[in-house]
Parts: structure tokens; C-alpha cells; sequence
């Protein structure tokens, strides 16, 4: 299988003069090769780009995935799904094929098929850190984070790693032979679960046929630093031999569960870009944010009027995916943004606005009937209930979506205002404004009509949105 390792790396590696001592890697056909003094020997290496690297000239992470001539192409769709989702960040994905599996996967003190107790893991752990890791580096701006993900004696080679070497903090192991030397991996990982600092790891076991006892799992998990996130999965219906592919995109996905799109807070908007500069510290690293993220959080800003953020994100956008075909929509979004009076209410304001006192919404307190409607012969049957909760008024709205189906959403804003009554809450889907209930209070009746607050909303044609109506009846 030939793999496309783009114009742009060639022209990277080209352009790219190493210092001396420093080792390089050089075009072979569709791979590339490496000549190690630490292993004494040339290697070939696998290298995918992802889809922006040409675009950019920021870092990436990396995927350094062992036998490379089996699970590199595994490696490359698991992580450019997952990237395409938002569910992984864009990352470099590199495969090393072997020459001696035996020496090279199997560290030392460990016996593995009959070896000795010298072999040569720890050399080969060293060509990464001190060779191949620098060299992508440099050629390819593969920097970290450092995922090392390894099947069968790879994940055996991967494990060691996470119990002693701190450059690898995030670990994927495959079907991992935990069983070998008395569960002598699971002790070393132990070892350094207990040290006073044990420092930052994510380590993700997904397993068929091999992998952790349950007894030895539990140690793991009692004895895991707060630092620490660990992760077991067993695959049903999945080999030895057929769980990789599924095992390195369920793995990655573990790896990366605070980094997905779908962990992210989607409001107040303003807080979502904030989540992703706090992975920084877990991470080791900084991590562009999804692309489908980033394009949802300027739409989202844009339509609440915050330009300066807007902008930002605009920029993060381009910085990390490089300029798209729609990018000139986007700028001139921005610049009658800025021509645009800014808007009197914010979704945050909105929802940090206090609820009234009980005492002097009494009235309100109890249970209303009603319908909502675009079509007066199409309603939608609508519950309001409102109570004392601790002195302030509080409540819900109820709807069913299907029949036998409730759903019910807690009041986020709630505000009496002169001649009736204002409830709502954050709409659950995008547009991310503030569904408000204007409704104007007539003895048992209130009326009025729904609308998004705190954003400005538009149809794709530029209108405004048809009105919804309501009509609740209090019940007495």
C-alpha cells in the first residue's frame, strides 16, 4: 500500500539542514528511512500528514504506533475519523516497521516467546526519544503530545514505557500479555503509581483475547495518582488478531475524552475556547481546538455580537487549520459585525440574571396549562410549574416531544415584568441563545410569544424567524 506523505514534507525535508550528530530522515519511496547510531542500524518509518499540515506552520501532535508495517495503516483512519469528528486533535501519525520484533519490543528483565532478560526495549525506547521523536520535530513540526500505541508485544513494549518513561503520557495499549512474568508489567506500572511523584500519564488498555486481570486492574486503579487517568475495555466478538483497528479508535478516543468537541461546555459560549486552554496543563502541550468546533464557536459569537472574541476565533481557525474556501464569508461576517450596534443583552447576563422573590411572585406560584404554536392547527401541549425554592421562585417547563415521552427542562431565566411574566432557558440545541417566553398576564391567562435573546438570530435568507405563540391557563 503506497501511503502519500504530500508535496509539503518533501519540500520540509528538503529545506530542513540537521546539526551535527542529529539524525534525519530521508525520502524512501513512498516511506522514509532513518539511519540510528543508536540502534546501530537504518530504519524504515511510515509517515501521514494530517489534512491542514500544508496549510499551517504550527505543531502537531504525534502517533508513534509499533509495527508499522501492520497497524500503521490501522492508525492513520482510526485518527483521521476521530480528527474529522472533533473527537482527537489533527495529529502526525508515524508507523516503524521491524527488523528484529523480538529485540526490539521486549524490555529488559522480561522474558517474551522464550527471550532472555536483555533485550533490547529500553534501546529502542531510546531511538524514539533521542533519534526519530527530534527528527519529526524538526522535518515534519511533530512536537507533543506523544502518543505510543503498540499491539500484542507492542503493547508490552508501550506498557514499560508508561512505567518508566515520563516522555510517553499518553499510552495505548493493545491486547496486551499483562499475564507474562507473573504480571511483571503490572507491577512496574504499580511502582510508579506509588513513587511521591509519580508525575502525568493517560494510559488506556482495550483488550480481547490478553490484557488485565480484574484483580490487577482494581490495584491499578486504588493505587492511580489523581495525575493519573487509566482506562481498561473489552472487546466482544473481536481476535487478537482483528481488535486492532477498533482498539487503536476506541484507544485514541479514550486518550482524548476531555479533548472532543462533545466535552466541551457549549455555553455561555465564551467559556468553550477557555475549556481547551486548560487542557494545556494535562496535556503537556497546547491543542488547537476541533475545526467543527471552532467554526460553531465564531457562528456562535458572531450572532451574540461579541466581535472581539469572534475575531479570535476566527484567527484560531486559520492558525490551526489554515484559510478555507469559505474564510472570506467569514471576514466579511466580522466586518458588519463591527458596523453593527453592540447588543443590549448578553446570553450571560441573561442567565445570570436573578430569580425573583417568592413572596412577591406568589400569584405565579403553581401549575399552567397551555399550547404553544407557529400553526394555530398544530399545538404542542406545554406545561409551566412554578414554586417557592428557598425563598426565590423557581420551576420548569414540560413538553412531549413523542407520546409516552417527557422532557423537562428547568427555568434558567425567570423575570416578572410590568403586566406579565418572562421565563426561559438556554436553547439545547444552536442557535445558543436564551429561548425566552415573553408572556403578557391576564388574571388565570398568560399569552405571548417565544423568542431567542441575547443573540441575533437570522433564517439563511436573512429574515427573521416565524413567531411561536403560547397560551397557558393556571390551574386552580
Amino acid at each position: 500500500m503506497r501511503f502519500d506523505t504530500t508535496s509539503i514534507a518533501l519540500i520540509v525535508a528538503a529545506l530542513t539542514v540537521p546539526a551535527a550528530g542529529q539524525a534525519r530522515l530521508e525520502p524512501d519511496g513512498s516511506a522514509w528511512r532513518i539511519t540510528s547510531s543508536v540502534l546501530g542500524e537504518t530504519r524504515g518509518v511510515h509517515v501521514s500528514l494530517p489534512p491542514s499540515h500544508a496549510e499551517t506552520t504550527r505543531p502537531y501532535p504525534v502517533l508513534l504506533v509499533l509495527d508499522g508495517e501492520a497497524q500503521f495503516a490501522n492508525a492513520v483512519a482510526a485518527a483521521t475519523a476521530l480528527a474529522a469528528a472533533g473527537q482527537v486533535p489533527e495529529m502526525v501519525v508515524v508507523g516503524v516497521p521491524n527488523t528484529n520484533r523480538l529485540r526490539d519490543l521486549t524490555p529488559p528483565g522480561l522474558s517474551v516467546s522464550g527471550s532472555s532478560l536483555r533485550e533490547g526495549g529500553d534501546r529502542f525506547l531510546d531511538f524514539f526519544e533521542r533519534e526519530l521523536l527530534p527528527a519529526l520535530g524538526r522535518q515534519f513540526r511533530a512536537s507533543g503530545p506523544v502518543v505510543l500505541a503498540g499491539h500484542s508485544s507492542g503493547g508490552v513494549l508501550v506498557t514499560w514505557a508508561a512505567a518508566t518513561r515520563p516522555a510517553y503520557g499518553l499510552v495505548l495499549a493493545l491486547d496486551t500479555p499483562i499475564h507474562l512474568g507473573d504480571g511483571w508489567l503490572a507491577a512496574r506500572l504499580l511502582e510508579r503509581a506509588r513513587r511521591p511523584d509519580p508525575g502525568r500519564l493517560r494510559y488506556v488498555s482495550q483488550q480481547a483475547l490478553h490484557g488485565w486481570s480484574d484483580q490487577r486492574w482494581q490495584a491499578l486503579e486504588a493505587a492511580r495518582p489523581a495525575a493519573w487517568f487509566v482506562e481498561r475495555e473489552r472487546l466482544v466478538r473481536e481476535s487478537h488478531e482483528s481488535m486492532p483497528f477498533l482498539g487503536l479508535y476506541l484507544g485514541l478516543r479514550a486518550l482524548f475524552h476531555d479533548y472532543s468537541l462533545l466535552a466541551a461546555p457549549v455555553a455561555p459560549t465564551t467559556r468553550t475556547l477557555a475549556w481547551y486552554h486548560g487542557l494545556e496543563a494535562l496535556y503537556g502541550a497546547p491543542l488547537v481546538p476541533p475545526r467543527r468546533l471552532l467554526k460553531r464557536v465564531f457562528e456562535d459569537l458572531v450572532m451574540e455580537g461579541d466581535a472581539q472574541r469572534a475575531r479570535s476565533a476566527f484567527d484560531q481557525l486559520v492558525a490551526g487549520y489554515g484559510p478555507a474556501e469559505d474564510s472570506p464569508a467569514r471576514r466579511e461576517l466580522l466586518a458588519k459585525l463591527d458596523a453593527q450596534p453592540p447588543l443590549t443583552e448578553t446570553v450571560e447576563g441573561l442567565l445570570a440574571t436573578p430569580p425573583p422573590a417568592a413572596a412577591h411572585a406568589a400569584y405565579l406560584i403553581g401549575e399552567w396549562r397551555g399550547h404553544t404554536w407557529m400553526n394555530p392547527e398544530a399545538r404542542s401541549p406545554f406545561l409551566l410549574r412554578l414554586r417557592d425554592e428557598g425563598g426565590k421562585l423557581a420551576g420548569e417547563r414540560v413538553t412531549w416531544p413523542e407520546p409516552g415521552v417527557e422532557d423537562v427542562q428547568r427555568l434558567q431565566y425567570l423575570k416578572v415584568v410590568d403586566g406579565g411574566f418572562h421565563f426561559g432557558n438556554l436553547n439545547g440545541m444552536r442557535p445558543r441563545g436564551v429561548v425566552v417566553f415573553e408572556g403578557r398576564l391576564d388574571g388565570d391567562l398568560l399569552a405571548g410569544e417565544l423568542r431567542f435573546r441575547g443573540i441575533r438570530f437570522r433564517m439563511d435568507d436573512g429574515s427573521a424567524p416565524p413567531p411561536i405563540h403560547f397560551e397557558l391557563r393556571k390551574q386552580r
